[in-house]
């Protein structure tokens, strides 16, 4: 009688054990999932689709007094919005290395807008590393313009304002 309440014993602990490592595997297999998908929506598109401002919302801010308290950034090849610096294409090196000169003699927690619009957003060449560049400076208050189209589309057409 001993011998089998011993047996009974021995493998419900054994199928216990079991069902253990198999929840853990499970949770494991989720955690990594959550993991993945969080990762993935921060990276899968690039770090600089995550943080944009919408044309009409720039142009709003143009009109305000507080657009002096901004700096605008054309890091493209194409023509400047009203009160934007022009640096030129970043994805040449003499406009990176222009870009960060001009960063330098920024405070950390200026109000910065980036744009390029030389072509659709999600191809740019222009502007991921620029955003990375504020990213590595440890900026902590810039966007991104959204402009999905280019320029000429999603600014000019709309009639929003242009440098003279």
């Amino acid at each position: 009688m001993a011998r089998t309440a011993y047996i009974i014993v021995k493998n419900v602990f054994l199928h216990n054990n079991v069902n253990i490592i198999r929840m853990k595997n499970i949770f494991s297999a989720l955690l990594l999932t959550i993991l993945f998908i969080s990762v993935s929506d921060l990276y899968g598109q690039g770090k600089a689709e995550r943080n944009h401002i919408e044309p009409l919302e720039l142009a709003t801010l143009l009109e305000s007094p507080d657009a002096v308290n901004t700096l605008i950034l054309n890091t493209g090849p194409v023509n400047d919005i009203k009160g934007a610096t022009n640096i030129g294409a970043v994805s040449e090196a003499k406009n990176l290395k222009k870009l960060r000169k001009l960063l330098r003699k920024q405070p950390k927690d200026k109000e910065i807008i980036i744009y390029c619009g030389c072509c659709p957003l999600a191809s740019c060449p222009n502007i991921q590393p620029a955003y990375d560049m504020l990213d590595e400076m440890s900026f902590t208050n810039y966007k991104v313009l959204r402009l999905d189209e280019d320029l000429k589309v999603d600014w000019i057409d709309k009639g929003y304002p242009m440098a003279n």
